[in-house]
């Protein structure tokens, strides 16, 4: 929340902070200043949005715009139970053509003044060939879809916590590297696991960028 990036940002002048996720159903029907609204000092920060229908997904997008943040992220990595029953999160990744017309919609709503950036697993359940998180990636970049920030494990959306999913599944760092190597136009970010300064300067001898999440 906003305390916790104000915090974050005394420890880093140019780390890019993220929101918790939102849903779009909490903007759209709830109190939008006080999911909104954040100190200048943040910045850069990012609005990380819940959802999966294109026009909710633009008009969150264009109140990103007129609150003041720098990117719109599209969560496509949560796997709680909550969120699946909502048909977002990491289920959106079963659904690539999907999140390319949302991600469309929102780069139309505000006329690509800001970006738009995906956050996603690298496959979810027991799916672990490399093709499945490639073919989303690629579906997805051609609406727009420039900068991917990719949680170098599986979501697995049955008989986990979403504690757990951050833990059990196993890390493979290797597929994010061949996303970068197959994907150069594209930025690359990872997350998952690192935990050191020297560990973020290991990855980004592969990837564009590293996102600490706890």
């Amino acid at each position: 929340d906003r305390h916790c990036r104000a915090f974050h940002r005394l420890l880093s002048a140019r780390t890019r902070l993220y929101t918790e996720m939102i849903t779009t159903g909490a903007l759209l029907h709830g109190d939008v200043a006080r999911h909104l609204d954040f100190d200048a000092a943040e910045h850069p920060v990012a609005l990380q949005l819940g959802g999966s229908e294109a026009p909710d997904l633009a008009a969150c997008v264009t109140l990103a715009r007129q609150w003041g943040y720098d990117e719109v992220n599209l969560n496509c990595g949560c796997p709680s139970e909550r969120v699946q029953r909502g048909a977002f999160g990491a289920c959106l990744m079963n659904e690539a053509a999907l999140v390319a017309d949302g991600v469309k919609a929102m780069l139309d709503a505000v006329s690509g003044q800001i970006p738009v950036t995906v956050k996603h697993r690298i496959g979810i359940d027991r799916e672990e060939r490399y093709s499945f998180v490639r073919d989303f990636v690629g579906t997805v970049a051609q609406a727009g879809c420039s900068v991917f920030i990719v949680h170098a494990r599986n979501a697995w959306l049955q008989g986990l916590s979403p504690k757990e999913n951050r833990e059990i599944p196993p890390l493979r760092y290797e597929l994010v590297h061949r996303l970068k190597s197959e994907f150069p136009a594209l930025t690359i970010a990872i997350n998952g696991g690192i935990t050191t300064s020297q560990a973020v300067e290991e990855q980004l001898q592969h990837v564009d960028g590293v996102m600490v999440g706890r």
